[in-house]
């Protein structure tokens, strides 16, 4: 039955995959350092696309970046949808083997699996992003950290400094890959009372620790993954916890419910094995990195959204089994196999009858990005400086560049002046923006109506609206103004079609 359990996952995956198809905010940063690396050969340590205050930067995601360009550029969006499809496919495959390395007759039901996806589908299922290799690599480094402990064979640790090698130079989360080593070597510590049984993962943690070196920035990279700890993200959804920031109080329940599900039984276990066995028993007797991998995903998941990942991953590597006994009805083995059938039947149903009409297109809806005002601004010939917020000047610069700059991406903590997403702040919605229109030289603004801005600017007298549609404003400085201007297409086909179309070339 494994066969159709993989089957069902590979389906539920491709469905959930194609329905949240908008371009992330940062994937145009990723095709610009990509294109720019194997035109030029060099990574750029400044941001060229900008007119605001910059300093030479590290990219610790520059890796991925190649990865997605050659991708994008050869098999565009079906290649993009299937890579997307296919690493957290392995992503989960690797955590399957966690679970059967210690129950190899275990008995996989989809649907414990279907609702820890669904509890962290928002972070998973969204469109290719530098951290879906991080999640990856998670996997991948607990199965090979559990296979040691449980075969006691320790040459499988000889993969993980290579491994962290790559991981480093795609996503600065390979910090959870020397998390994960460290823990085990303190769990079994802790199980074992030896510490011989845990010098191999020391020597590993040691080892991974020293290809950070390995990269194109050196012993730099080390200093800025320290300083990144240090970084106020306060501007950044992801970076904010679901569970003490206000605005997300009333939201992402099904995480939430998965987490209190789990977090309730997880301590009434523990108190219910206490009462039983007393302290000292129920300590000795419990796997201490089990514990410990659910007490530091708890901890992380509860400081930032990106962080449920590591959560829900972990409970199925290691909870699985629990959960399973705990509400599993022991059915007969041909009418449980026949409820895994039907369940298969009905996602590939459902698959068929979503992916018919789906053409695996990545989205550039209107609502999210400013694509007309972009064109109108391409179709007139208008250049100079472009003020967008940060989350739209990757997309922004991609499409303008080189005759038009703009004042900051998505990269800020990485790339710009720290004062500069705070003035950014303050331009958006206080009354002073003029003090900062004095401050910075802006030609153009491109401005979300939701924002106090936008009121502000249709009655300034510096600046007039020359285009708009149902979610943005383009503000022009009246020195540049026409009296006649070429007017965009609303057609979205055009749009998704030429949004992979830049004017950024290193060759001619």
């Amino acid at each position: 039955m494994d066969f159709i359990f993989y089957l069902t996952l590979m389906f539920f995956i491709m469905i959930f995959s194609s329905y949240d198809n908008i371009i992330d905010y940062d994937f145009w940063a990723r095709l610009t350092v990509g294109k720019s690396f194997f035109q030029t050969g060099t990574l750029f340590n400044f941001d060229f696309q900008s007119f605001g205050t910059t300093h030479q930067f590290i990219d610790h995601e520059w890796g991925s970046s190649l990865i997605f360009y050659l991708i994008q550029s050869n098999f565009n969006d079906i290649g993009i949808y299937i890579f997307k499809v296919l690493i957290i496919f392995l992503t989960l495959f690797f955590l399957i083997k966690v679970i059967k390395l210690k129950t190899s007759n275990v008995k996989l039901h989809f649907l414990f699996f279907f609702f820890c996806l669904q509890a962290i589908s928002y972070n998973i299922f969204s469109t290719v992003r530098c951290q879906t290799l991080t999640f990856l690599f998670f996997s991948i480094f607990l199965y090979a950290l559990e296979y040691s402990r449980i075969k006691n064979n320790h040459r499988v640790l000889f993969c993980l400094p290579l491994l962290s090698i790559i991981w480093q130079n795609c996503h600065g989360g390979f910090v959870m890959g020397l998390s994960l080593i460290l823990i085990y070597a303190l769990g079994i510590f802790l199980n074992e009372k030896d510490f011989n049984k845990s010098k191999p993962y020391l020597f590993t943690f040691l080892a991974s620790l020293g290809v950070i070196l390995i990269n194109p920035y050196g012993i730099k990279y080390l200093f800025f993954i320290i300083d990144a700890f240090r970084l106020n993200r306060i501007f950044i959804t992801e970076w904010q916890s679901a569970f003490f920031y206000e605005p997300f109080y009333l939201k992402l329940l099904k995480f939430k419910i998965a987490f209190a599900i789990t977090f309730l039984i997880f301590i009434y276990s523990i108190l219910k094995n206490i009462k039983i066995n007393g302290i000292k028993n129920y300590y000795n007797k419990i796997d201490k990195v089990k514990y410990l991998l659910i007490i530091f995903t708890i901890l992380i998941s509860l400081k930032s959204l990106r962080c449920h990942v590591f959560f829900i991953y972990t409970l199925i590597a290691f909870c699985y089994v629990d959960f399973y006994n705990i509400f599993n009805k022991k059915l007969p083995e041909k009418i449980d196999n026949f409820k895994e059938i039907i369940i298969f039947f009905l996602i590939s149903i459902s698959m068929v009858s979503h992916l018919y009409k789906y053409k695996f297109i990545n989205r550039v809806p209107p609502s999210v990005y400013p694509v007309s005002e972009v064109e109108f601004i391409k179709l007139n010939n208008l250049k100079g400086n472009v003020f967008v917020n940060f989350h739209l000047g990757s997309y922004v610069a991609y499409k303008l560049y080189p005759d038009n700059f703009v004042f900051m991406d998505g990269r800020y903590e990485e790339v710009y002046d720290v004062n500069l997403i705070n003035d950014m702040a303050k331009i958006y919605i206080t009354d002073e923006y003029k003090f900062y229109f004095s401050k910075y030289h802006f030609d153009m603004l491109i401005v979300e109506k939701s924002y106090p801005l936008f009121e502000m600017l249709k009655k300034d007298k510096d600046f007039s609206l020359v285009f708009e549609d149902d979610f943005f404003g383009l503000f022009l400085d009246n020195k540049l103004k026409k009296d006649k201007y070429i007017i965009p297409t609303n057609d979205l086909k055009y749009y998704n079609k030429e949004k992979f179309k830049t004017n950024i070339n290193w060759i001619n």
